[in-house]
């Protein structure tokens, strides 16, 4: 049994709220982006075709990617996953992500339908979820440090990118102590569990989400090797953002600035919307860049890269719309018994360490 956690705010209401934060955002730079010379600069050039399919190439790339890392931390729970499965699930829940109501969406109809059409236990579900959503995020901090410090883009006196430094920091920070929390070696009092379960609200909930991450300590291959892959997604996506600008204003920052670019824009991204950040995050930072050839990006620059890398996203997500178009029947069935299950809260036993010894 997958098990839910009620919010205070009615989904209705919270739908409604992040839709209009997420226009008046688009607005807000839509409005910027007039006062530039942005969509005049579009309108007076050609778009380079190539560089736009070879941008959607390494977008679709990664997003593969993503999808069989998910599926090997899976598999590292003794569960038997076909790729055609994972592909499924993956692309699926892909294509919520793009919904309003953000990366929490899509995560959760990963667990739902895993947990109850591939019959995976809840728990490991959802700790397959969780450890590939801290591993993703965790790289690519990692990956931001490094090109941040290594290029000297942290000294920038723009308080955006002061910002953004201190946001990689402290999220490298955090996720570094989470991860060590999970590959700890093991304890007889299970501390771990026992904390969590002081959690309001939802102790019991994260008490068993915990005791099933907590089986990856033992895979630390599988850990050092989906971090790995990951360095390979982020990259890619930079890549992918890096032909997005040159199809669209031919020069552009080099390579490299597209990475700090991808990584500092999607500090922003860790707001769980799904549009909006990313794309403000990458109008403030791209005039913050040297450009061989053209003169410097403005105010609408960044913002007509990021709609493109963003429709990018889109497209490779039609796969998940197939997908699901394909299997519509069993997916809303799946949702609709999740949406009408009430899990009473547990009482923890010593059985549930059983998980992890």
């Amino acid at each position: 049994m997958f098990y839910r956690v009620e919010f205070i705010m009615p989904k209705h209401l919270s739908f409604v709220l992040k839709l209009a934060l997420i226009a008046g955002l688009f607005a807000y730079l839509i409005y910027r982006a007039l006062q530039g010379s942005a969509f005049s600069e579009l309108d007076a050039r050609s778009v380079n075709i190539p560089y736009l399919l070879l941008g959607l190439l390494f977008n679709f790339v990664a997003t593969v990617i993503t999808i069989v890392r998910w599926r090997a931390l899976v598999q590292a729970l003794d569960v038997k996953l076909p790729m055609r499965d994972a592909l499924k699930i993956g692309f699926i829940g892909f294509m919520f992500n793009l919904s309003p109501v953000g990366i929490v969406g899509g995560d959760a109809v990963k667990v739902v339908l895993l947990a109850r059409k591939n019959k995976v236990p809840a728990d490991r579900a959802t700790a397959s979820v969780v450890v590939d959503r801290v591993f993703g995020l965790y790289a690519m901090f990692v990956l931001g440090l490094i090109v941040l410090f290594g290029a000297g883009f942290y000294a920038n006196p723009s308080p955006t990118a002061r910002l953004a430094t201190h946001g990689l920091v402290i999220l490298a920070i955090l996720t570094t102590i989470f991860l060590s929390v999970v590959v700890a070696p093991a304890s007889k009092n299970h501390w771990r569990e026992r904390l969590a379960a002081k959690i309001p609200f939802i102790g019991g909930v994260m008490r068993k989400v915990t005791a099933a991450m907590l089986v990856y300590r033992n895979k630390k291959k599988i850990l050092f090797l989906s971090f790995l892959a990951t360095f390979f997604v982020h990259s890619f996506f930079a890549v992918s953002l890096f032909f997005f600008a040159k199809a669209l204003f031919g020069p552009a920052p080099s390579l490299i600035d597209h990475f700090i670019l991808y990584c500092v824009g999607n500090v922003g991204s860790i707001i769980p919307l799904s549009a909006g950040p990313f794309e403000y995050f990458l109008d403030e930072l791209y005039p913050l860049f040297d450009i061989v050839g053209r003169t410097a990006f403005e105010k609408g620059h960044g913002m007509a890269i990021g709609v493109a890398y963003r429709l990018a996203t889109v497209i490779v997500a039609l796969v998940g719309v197939a997908y699901y178009l394909m299997s519509r029947d069993a997916v809303k069935e799946a949702l609709n018994q999740e949406a009408n299950v009430t899990q009473p809260e547990t009482v923890p036993d010593d059985n549930d360490h059983k998980l992890v010894e």
